[in-house]
């Protein structure tokens, strides 16, 4: 059976979680912002698939935004890392806050 953890322990690892967690957000943003300026260089040089509508999502399945996808590939593969590093750390994060709540 495995010790049990003390109070200030587990607040150190919701500390050090909240840390992880508020770093991984800011690289997450930070990687979102740079695929958002490759998108806008991307439409500078070669125009909107759609110049005439409001529209501002890209799809995936229309093959008029295939240029920009490849264009973007690898921002938005390092954005999808990023993202899921933040999903895991939150969780993680949450998860160590109730398990202090059911300690109290």
């Amino acid at each position: 059976m495995s010790k049990k953890i003390t109070y200030e322990e587990l607040m150190g690892q919701i500390a050090e979680a909240a840390v992880n967690y508020q770093q991984a957000e800011t690289q997450r943003n930070s990687l979102r912002r740079e695929l958002n300026a490759l998108y806008k260089t991307y439409f500078t040089a070669y125009g909107h698939p759609y110049p005439n509508e409001p529209r501002k999502r890209i799809d995936p399945e229309d093959d008029r935004f295939s240029g920009v996808l490849r264009f973007t590939d690898a921002a938005f593969q390092r954005w999808l890392a990023a993202r899921y590093l933040t999903t895991s750390a939150k969780r993680k994060m949450r998860t160590l806050i109730q398990r202090l709540e059911r300690a109290l």
